[in-house]
């Protein structure tokens, strides 16, 4: 994997400014970013900041999700394993990649979820009327919600109140994986 490849917000940025009819130097003026800086970020010669997107989109009236999103232009949108951002359990017992597309995290939410042997994934309500549906790819699970828990084997799905209190356990010894979707109700 090539870490220092630029994203592909370099085209994004150069497409929405042919699209707006701005000049590298109209968007300096806008954006406050220098027209050099502009200029290595369109020729992918350098990651823009977060900071500095943030300018940029504001110059062009869109929202930073909207600058880095990957547009209809691409049939499939791939998300290659190695580059989903990761974060885990309070406990270090679970390691969650995020699939979400930055444009859908306002009302769903996906993650592969690695289990370590016993390892347990407890959470906090989420907002009033969430969702959870949570589908075994291996090993064995209890999900547990207030008093009522189920047990899931691989190829089972549990739909459950995420609003709540709420925990995911693997029950076995070894390795297990899970997909979790996550739905905000609007």
């Amino acid at each position: 994997m090539d870490n220092c490849k630029p994203p592909a917000v370099s085209l994004n940025i150069m497409n929405q400014r042919k699209l707006k009819g701005m000049s590298l130097d109209e968007l300096s003026k806008r954006s406050g970013v220098s027209k050099s800086m502009l200029s290595q970020i369109e020729q992918e010669k350098t990651n823009p900041t977060v900071i500095t997107v943030w300018k940029i989109a504001r110059a062009f009236d869109i929202s930073v999700e909207q600058l880095l999103e990957t547009g209809m232009d691409y049939q499939i949108e791939v998300l290659r394993r190695e580059d989903a951002p990761i974060i885990y359990s309070e406990d270090k017992s679970c390691t969650i990649r995020v699939n979400t597309p930055i444009h859908m995290t306002d009302n769903l939410e996906l993650y592969y979820i690695d289990f370590k042997p016993m390892g347990k994934l407890s959470s906090k309500p989420h907002f009033p009327n969430s969702e959870e549906f949570l589908t075994v790819i291996s090993g064995k699970f209890k999900v547990t919600l207030n008093n009522s828990s189920s047990i899931l084997n691989e190829g089972d799905v549990a739909r459950y109140k995420s609003d709540q209190e709420h925990c995911i356990e693997n029950l076995s010894d070894q390795e297990a994986y899970a997909y979790l979707a996550v739905w905000f109700a609007k």
